[in-house]
């Protein structure tokens, strides 16, 4: 977050805030250029850690940023100028931070601070919170990462702007160029905003032209119907909302309603039935094929732990890059571990709703410990916390926007999407298109041609129950998807709520 500001500054600090030290272009106090070390990774900047641009010549010679031999605060700044100047300042403050001291760091910036980091969910407000930012990111930097400036306002005045890119081993890394404008008190002379734009590591070219095109109506249906309900809100009870701060002073509704025994004793029925059926029956109950988790055989047991083995696909793809740090990736067939990880993939999207379920409806069940299970056990747990959620009902329900937006989730503070929605969405899509392509075309020796993996499939649902558990969790995970996109979005398009796993991870993204 920190990044532009020691460029801005004239510094390159041995450890900066936000994961930015960068090299200017604007002359500095004549010193030993200072390496720094790289942010945490509780503060490093996404974007920016995939990439690094080239400086441009237009402006001569990019120079690494030199370190003053001692900071002086905002109040002796002003005193030995004429006015404040945002670019004296940051300069300043990043003396500080090259020296390791935060308190001398902090001393330029404002309490009432708003750090806006395009790579967080929500900015950085308060000095607190800028003080924790300074803390977590002075670890782990390589010495020879730097950032240098392309080009600087003349500064002088409340605000300074630059553009930027980062260097490693004296050579530009792709992808990590960015802007960043900061403004500082006009009668303190402290930070008191700040805004970081970093370069989009995906270049999507003429393809953004026709994503804008497909998801601006989407968005715009979606963007009125949240206006009619805020305003519609505020219009019964009076009270009101201010766009760019992070609380919402909104209707609160406390709402409490009982629990459905019925739909309850429905779910723990089904989750029995599942418990039965799929886990406990005898070998050849109903013709089922394979044998009940109580009388495993040891080569259907090696399946599953080969199976869990290459969760994700992370064994075989860094055996298939030559990495076999981790050792080698257990033989499965490309169908079955196909299978596998598209499920798990479902399941794996799925958190983000629950999270979101959980704060809107103010029950107290371990949401997260039974999705983590459920990562593992499928619908062997979910169908019991979906039992024990109809029984809870709700209590305390809250509306869009009561909760302070703090550093935690969307989801879990406000029961809105955030980033975590969009992480899952993208990753869980991820995943998903890569196992219908391992089924498909991946190890040709093994799996054959396509006709060959379609009657393999076939032969599964008829001889192992293990992949056929599999296949009946995708049907569940597809009713779960239309439930709960339903009960938290009336307004969600249909495609979202009924196309299985691909709407799901439409809605979590868009």
């Amino acid at each position: 977050t920190m990044s532009s500001l020691a460029l801005a500054a004239g510094v390159v600090p041995a450890r900066a805030p936000g994961a930015a030290r960068r090299a200017s272009r604007a002359p500095s106090p004549a010193s030993r250029a200072v390496p720094f070390r790289r942010p945490s990774t509780s503060a490093v900047r996404l974007g920016r850690a995939s990439a690094m641009a080239k400086p441009a010549p237009a402006f001569g010679r990019a120079r690494t940023l030199r370190v003053n031999a001692s900071v002086r605060t905002p109040a002796a700044l002003a005193a030995s100028s004429n006015e404040v100047s945002a670019e004296v300042t940051v300069r300043a403050m990043y003396d500080a931070i090259n020296r390791r001291d935060v308190e001398a760091a902090l001393a330029f910036v404002d309490e009432n601070v708003l750090y806006e980091d395009f790579n967080f969910p929500t900015p950085f407000k308060g000095i607190a919170a800028v003080r924790k930012l300074f803390e977590q990111s002075c670890d782990g930097i390589p010495d020879d990462m730097l950032f240098i400036i392309d080009e600087c306002t003349d500064g002088g005045g409340l605000g300074v702007g630059m553009t930027w890119f980062v260097q490693l081993e004296g050579e530009p890394f792709p992808n990590a160029r960015g802007a960043s404008f900061y403004k500082v008190d006009a009668v303190s002379g402290k930070l008191i905003y700040a805004r970081d734009v970093v370069e989009p590591p995906a270049k999507l070219g003429d393809l953004s032209f026709s994503i804008i095109r497909a998801v601006a109506p989407l968005v715009k249906k979606q963007l009125k119907a949240q206006r009619e309900k805020r305003e519609a809100e505020e219009g019964t009870t009076g009270g009101s909302s201010v766009q760019g701060t992070t609380k919402s002073v909104s209707s609160v509704s406390t709402k409490t309603t009982p629990g459905d025994p019925l739909a309850a004793a429905g779910l723990y029925a089904l989750g029995g039935l599942y418990w039965f059926v799929l886990l406990l029956s005898p070998v050849g109950w109903q013709g089922l094929p394979g044998e009940p988790a109580w009388a495993v055989a040891p080569e259907t047991l090696a399946e599953v732990v080969a199976e869990s083995t290459n969760f994700f696909f992370v064994l075989p793809l860094l055996n298939n890059f030559g990495i076999d740090l981790l050792g080698q990736a257990p033989a499965v067939h490309p169908v079955t571990l196909g299978v596998f990880n598209f499920a798990e993939a479902f399941i794996f999207m799925l958190l983000p709703l629950l999270l979101m379920d959980k704060t809107r409806r103010g029950h107290d069940l371990p949401t997260t410990k039974i999705w983590s299970v459920a990562m593992f056990l499928t619908n062997a747990a979910m169908l019991p916390y979906f039992a024990q959620r109809a029984a809870a009902g709700t209590t305390g329900q809250k509306t869009l926007g009561e909760t302070e937006k703090t550093g935690s989730f969307l989801e879990t503070t406000t029961g809105q999407k955030g980033l975590l929605s969009k992480a899952f969405g993208v990753g869980g899509l991820g995943i998903g298109a890569l196992s219908v392509w391992w089924a498909l075309n991946a190890v040709p020796e093994v799996g054959g041609d396509f006709s060959t993996r379609v009657q393999y499939l076939g032969g599964l649902m008829s001889s192992d129950r293990v992949s056929l558990a599999f296949v009946v969790d995708i049907v569940l995970f597809s009713v779960w998807q239309a439930y709960m996109i339903n009960s938290l979005d009336k307004e969600a398009p249909a495609a979202c709520k009924y196309v299985p796993f691909v709407g799901l991870g439409a809605w979590l993204v868009l």
